[in-house]
């Protein structure tokens, strides 16, 4: 069976509305500031890796992601793998990774975590102090 264009695209809408959502809240539950500028170019090179990978099909799912758009999660520490929001734990780093910074890869004390929405795919990351220093477009 073939969804209709026009409800799949309403499904693609709420999907991204409740990853935005979910997204506001935990940035409001962090104390942090929700930034709506522009993606770093180093990020939005690994948001365009994620999405390359998806449209080739190089992505694992959990079982739970169906065909219809629902709210899915990735992180740049596991490329390669997308859950729901019920697996999202195994996302978890193993202890060598949870202290790596995405970006320049350098092993360090503190991880500053961050998120970005992709429509309905939240996308962790953590960067060393450095690279959020530069990264950051404030």
């Amino acid at each position: 069976m073939i969804t209709d264009p026009t409800a799949l695209f309403d499904q693609v809408a709420a999907a991204t509305h409740q990853a935005r959502k979910a997204l506001r809240k935990a940035a409001h539950e962090w104390g942090a500031q929700l930034d709506t500028g522009p993606l770093p170019p180093w990020l939005r090179d690994r948001c365009a890796d994620l999405l390359a990978a998806l449209a080739a099909r190089r992505v694992r799912c959990c079982a739970h992601l169906a065909p219809a758009p629902r709210v899915a999660h990735a992180a740049l520490w596991r490329p390669g793998l997308l859950l729901c929001s019920a697996c999202v734990g195994l996302l978890a780093a193993d202890p060598v990774e949870d202290a790596t910074c995405d970006r320049c890869r350098r092993h360090v004390r503190r991880i500053l975590p961050g998120t970005v929405a992709l429509g309905p795919i939240l996308l962790a990351y953590g960067l060393c102090q450095p690279c959020a220093a530069e990264t950051d477009p404030a």
